[in-house]
């Protein structure tokens, strides 16, 4: 074994798939990392756990050291002693490589391990109904509210600390939206805490780290609630108010303070803090949200505030059931990025912004005004042809904000809980003057998942579609992914969310997403094992919870959802979380369909929703995609070592159903539409595919080579072609910008993906206000063949987490050059090519511990590695180089 230090190096440090990681939900936290550096792969691992960050670093570990391990595995499982809860700990990995070398020690990771269910002592604070004797009762502002939204409750307490403690950890959480004040500073950069979960199932706390914020003697402790998903308005929530959880807002805290000396001591919310009204008159989601700075209390959450009005709280646990207290599975939502707004031609008494990017957000407002100036703005995501805001599609999601001006200077303003999806801003003052010119800054937000990969190419309609793509993921990625970020829905859509996880994944590392998503469909099964439609469900009621049960395609969602992020990661932990949820749907459907076709249990069956054109026959698209997830269970069966007989079984019955149910013998399929032979044909359903390959031609030859698919449809379409007609065939449709199209809706100033190929057409003007959204990203499902074709990156089933990967890259000179670069689990992949005329370049790097099966298309010719002809053995690590002839493809 060599002395020499390796090049060898351990990248992104993940624990439960975070860093930090914020608490943990199991005793066996799974660590991970990528690998980087020049070496050929990993030999051994060593993990290491303390308290002290600098010790860590070099090596040492006071908690828990695993020892060397002999493995090229990238993670491991805690097996050490039991963590104990309220730590705040650092982690990280020594690696040997392939030879024995050892590389050094990575920054640690953050680690803190929160609380356990034992260790709530904290109680439940709500806004008392009853106001307290001899203090006077809180009036609800009527200001413009006939939305029938809630103002937020603002809460404090004062306390006095013996000495200023060397640790001091904050476990907060909400049913609605919160937001932790400590000595007059707001704590953390979350937005939208806690997030949206089954309020009656679960909850998740946050951590912070307060230390710096609590001093000796006197301190105050403060929150602000809004009412968010859990008791304002959420999904087709018309002219009422919301209570679908419950009927206001409520706050747990605890605070765990360790001094010098060793003692510790624990701060709680209870029945000594105070509640009162604020400045911010309404806050809900699809109303917006008004804010009164003249009835702001400067000094409200520190120390020595007069709050002799305020009300005290009312304690207790939430009905109809205290929810389980779980720690934040994935990252929070942050505010992401900050865009410039393009005053455009006023419209009426409106000055019209523009951002220039469709986003999911809120502006941030800076102006001076005369007191009492009142300020609307309104957001919308079109103008319509005469310049004004186009509104219609919002259904009763009013999203405007209100800011009532306290004068006497410039005044910044952004709203605290509440969001919306837009691209233009209509500025009014309804009265008072302003003083200065406004000034607006959208703020897009998301959850904040590290982005993995980018691509750019020589086509500039091509990057629009990415950067589109990319758009509509950030601004539906909200705690949940949803449907759209403007109007009355808001959605976790199950199939959306299916048809695009895979594309999802390689723009952002979605792991951590996965975890959270998979427990809310899990959350929202019924006791028959019916999936839902959407996750987390929304109860009619505080006291009944009735989830519509999935369709087929939608209740499928979490069997494809977790089978991609086993593909992507290679972990197992979420598909044996899930198995036995997973073997009730099944069961759920097998129930109700003794004969093997789909007829029964599919509740609303969309089909292949939102199609143009022939519509597909439902059944026969849930029959489809009955069989597609009977082969999933197979797959998953083997990968966690269980019987996987019966799925194969039921795999094969179902096959030969769907062909006597849906197949003519002649090669026709029932509905003849092309999303019938994209599915028969990508899901292998049929015993011959040569006459539905040649039948999927003629359609798209009728229809003059666009689309005629929906949601369910279009994620097959360019595999398919390029696999079974022509990879020129598929580009074609990529870059086409004739309606439908991709294309059709950038050439018209999309910045996001539509909901529909028909969204806005010249002829038509805007589609149905009753659906159509201009920010969806289904129809980006198409990414994932822009990363696994074009690009060339794509996973391998029997080597999960891009430990092997495929590159079967598509050259075409109308593309001209495409660049990049991916952070799979296992390291940085990239691949760059370039066409020059009759010749062309391909460059790729597979990073440590990793190999690449490559086969060129047909368009490559004579290709050239290091000065020999290419052969057919793997890739290994490190930078490669390919040269070959280039012959356009005449199809």
């Amino acid at each position: 074994m060599s002395d020499a230090l390796s090049a060898l190096r351990a990248i992104r440090l993940r624990c439960e798939s975070l860093n930090p990681t914020l608490g943990l939900n199991g005793a066996r936290p799974r660590f991970t990392w990528s690998l980087g550096g020049k070496a050929l792969g990993q030999g051994a691992c060593r993990l290491l756990i303390g308290e002290d960050r600098d010790a860590v670093a070099s090596g040492r570990a006071d908690l828990w050291d695993s020892g060397r391990r002999e493995t090229s595995g990238l993670g491991a499982s805690y097996d050490g002693p039991p963590l104990p809860s309220d730590r705040h700990l650092w982690w990280s990995v020594q690696l040997w490589d392939e030879v024995g070398r050892p590389a050094p020690v990575p920054d640690p990771a953050e680690l803190f391990t929160g609380l356990f269910a034992e260790d709530w002592q904290a109680e439940w604070i709500a806004r008392s109904f009853v106001p307290a004797a001899g203090r006077p009762v809180p009036q609800d502002d009527a200001y413009d509210n006939r939305f029938q939204a809630r103002p937020a409750d603002y809460l404090r307490r004062e306390l006095r600390l013996p000495e200023a403690p060397v640790r001091a950890t904050a476990y907060t959480t909400a049913l609605g939206l919160y937001e932790l004040h400590v000595n007059g500073t707001r704590i953390g950069s979350d937005v939208l805490a806690p997030g949206w979960t089954d309020y009656h199932t679960r909850v998740e706390y946050q951590v912070h780290d307060v230390t710096g914020h609590l001093r000796a003697g006197g301190n105050a402790l403060g929150a602000i609630l809004g009412e968010g998903w859990y008791s304002g308005r959420v999904g087709h929530n018309q002219r009422r108010a919301g209570n679908h959880y419950g009927g206001r807002p409520a706050f747990l805290c605890q605070i765990h303070l360790h001094y010098a000396d060793g003692s510790r001591e624990v701060l709680s919310s209870d029945d000594g803090w105070t509640c009162a009204r604020g400045p911010i008159l309404y806050s809900d989601f699809l109303a917006g949200e008004a804010f009164d700075a003249r009835k702001e209390m400067p000094g409200w959450s520190a120390p020595g505030y007069d709050d002799a009005d305020w009300q005290p709280v009312e304690t207790g646990d939430p009905e109809p059931r205290a929810p389980e207290l779980n720690a934040a599975r994935a990252q929070p939502v942050r505010e992401v990025e900050r865009l410039g707004t393009t005053e455009l031609a006023p419209y009426g008494s409106e000055r019209i912004y523009d951002l220039g990017q469709n986003i999911a957000g809120y502006c941030e407002l800076k102006v001076t005004a005369e007191p009492g100036t009142r300020i609307r703005l309104r957001h919308a995501e079109r103008l319509t042809e005469t310049g004004a805001l186009y509104t219609e599609n919002l259904r009763y999601a009013v999203s405007e904000d209100v800011y009532i001006a306290r004068g006497g200077g410039e005044e910044v303003y952004t709203p605290r809980f509440t969001f919306h999806g837009f691209q233009y801003v209509g500025l009014a003052v309804e009265s008072g003057a302003l003083l200065s010119e406004p000034v607006l800054t959208g703020i897009a937000l998301q959850t904040d998942m590290p982005r993995t990969g980018q691509i750019d190419t020589g086509n500039e309609l091509l990057n629009k579609l990415l950067s589109n793509i990319f758009w509509s993921q950030r601004d539906n990625f909200i705690a949940v992914p949803t449907d759209c970020p403007q109007r009355d829905e808001r959605y976790g859509w199950t199939a959306d969310a299916q048809v695009f996880w895979r594309t999802a994944g390689f723009n952002m590392d979605t792991t951590a997403f996965a975890t959270k998503y998979i427990e809310d469909l899990i959350d929202g099964q019924s006791p028959e094992g019916a999936f839902p439609d959407v996750a987390p469900t929304k109860p009619l009621n505080p006291y009944r919870l009735t989830p519509q049960p999935g369709a087929p395609g939608w209740g499928d969602g979490p069997i494809i959802i977790a089978w991609h992020d086993y593909l992507r990661t290679g972990r197992t932990d979420l598909l044996q979380r899930a198995w036995e949820p997973f073997v009730a749907w099944m069961d759920y459907i097998e129930a109700a369909n003794p004969d093997g076709v789909r007829l029964n249990r599919v509740n609303n069956n969309y089909g292949d929703w939102l199609n143009v054109g022939p519509r597909s026959d439902p059944a026969l698209v849930a029959s489809a995609y009955w069989v597609h997830i009977a082969d999933l269970m197979g797959k998953i069966a083997g990968v966690l070592g269980r019987d996987r007989t019966r799925w194969h079984r039921l795999a094969a019955r179902l096959r030969a159903a769907f062909r006597g149910a849906f197949a003519d013998g002649e090669g026709r399929l029932s509905g003849d539409t092309q999303t019938a032979y994209l599915l028969a044909l990508d899901f292998d359903l049929l015993e011959d595919r040569s006459p539905a390959v040649a039948r999927l031609g003629q359609l798209f030859e009728e229809a003059d080579w666009h689309l005629q698919t929906g949601f369910l449809g279009v994620r097959h379409v360019c595999p398919v072609v390029a696999d079974e007609l022509s990879e020129r065939r598929a580009v074609d449709l990529l870059l086409k910008e004739s309606f439908p199209s991709w294309g059709f809706s950038i050439r018209h100033g999309a910045t996001t993906t539509w909901e529909r190929w028909d969204g806005w057409t010249p002829e038509r003007g805007f589609q149905s206000a009753s659906m159509n959204s201009f920010n969806h990203y289904s129809f980006g499902s198409v990414g994932e063949w822009i990363w696994s074709r074009l690009a060339g990156i794509d996973w391998d089933e029997a080597a999960p987490g891009f430990a092997s990967i495929r590159m079967r890259p598509i050259f075409d000179e109308r593309i001209g050059h495409l660049a990049a670069g991916y952070d799979a689990p296992s390291g940085r992949i990239e691949s760059a090519w370039q066409i020059d005329g009759e010749t062309g370049r391909w460059t790729v790097s597979i990073p440590p511990g990793a190999t690449a099966e490559v086969t060129l298309p047909r368009t490559a010719t004579d290709p050239v590695l290091a000065g020999a002809p290419l052969q057919s053995a793997p890739l290994g690590p490190g930078a490669h180089v390919i040269e070959f002839g280039y012959r356009a493809d005449e199809d």
